[in-house]
């Protein structure tokens, strides 16, 4: 009896062992809650390189499935004499249809690839927007291509959320 608990308690000690560095840790009624570091990934490198990498497989729960197929790092954009960026779009073709990709840059770079069922960039399937974040895009497509140098769009001109009305209710008591 008296190894069963000590094990438990080991066992206990050992798993908060592998807690991220940062990480806030609540306990409340024998349960567990990780917070990580809110300010973790706040600052993200303005160097950070532009990638798209293509795997085999469809996205898991977190991540891509399969083998890679295409790993592209793609050059920053470049800015002209009157401080516009400029961006070309580029598109290749798929060896075979894949099914997920992860598109990872800098919010700054501006980047995004167009997703097609088809080779040549034929067929418009969705777009992916580059991210400073490891994230599955899934979709089943043949080929895609990339631009950088989009600007963001502007709030102000944005508007309201066309369902934002419906959505809100009034609570009357």
């Amino acid at each position: 009896m008296h190894t069963f608990i000590i094990a438990l308690i080991s066992l206990s000690v050992t798993a908060l062992s592998n807690v991220p560095a940062g990480a806030d840790v609540h306990e409340d009624n024998g349960q567990v809650t990780i917070n990580p570091d809110p300010t973790a990934n706040d600052t993200v490198p303005p160097d950070l390189p532009i990638t798209a990498t293509i795997f085999s497989g469809v996205p898991g729960p977190s991540k891509c499935r399969g083998k890679v197929v295409l790993r592209l790092e793609i050059s920053p954009p470049t800015t002209n004499e009157t401080g516009q960026i400029q961006g070309e779009r580029k598109c290749w073709n798929m060896l075979q249809p894949v099914g997920c990709g992860n598109f990872v840059a800098s919010k700054q770079a501006g980047c995004e690839a167009r997703l097609f069922s088809e080779p040549n960039c034929q067929m418009y399937l969705n777009t992916a927007v580059f991210i400073p974040e490891l994230r599955a895009v899934g979709g089943w497509w043949r080929s895609m291509d990339v631009k950088c140098g989009i600007p963001p769009p502007d709030p102000e001109t944005l508007g309201e959320p066309p369902l934002q009305g419906g959505l809100i209710r009034n609570k009357t008591v």
